[in-house]
């Protein structure tokens, strides 16, 4: 189990993710608004739209057994979800 979770932070390493412990909600800046739908940290039941340039990001909620997808940034069924660790939004840098 320690391997894995090491894995994961050197995989995230890699990618040029800044690790985030926050709840991930975005201030929506240009970049933030191009990619629109961004993870809560802390409910993978839920995400962050960005609605309004330069203001926090509105929470949304996935449907019934939905879970948001990082990678395709859409809810999908929580048997094809898995954990990923968190990265901090570009505003947050």
């Amino acid at each position: 189990m320690k391997f894995l979770i090491a894995l994961a932070a050197l995989l995230a390493l890699a990618a040029g993710c800044i690790r985030d412990d926050s709840d991930g909600r975005p201030d929506c800046n240009a970049a933030e608004m191009t990619a629109r739908l961004w993870r809560n940290n802390w409910d993978p039941t839920a995400y962050w739209e960005c609605t309004t340039a330069n203001s926090p990001a509105e929470p949304r909620r996935c449907p019934t057994e939905g879970m948001f997808s990082e990678a395709t940034r859409t809810c999908i069924n929580w048997a094809d979800w898995s954990w990923t660790p968190t990265c901090r939004p570009p505003s947050k840098e």
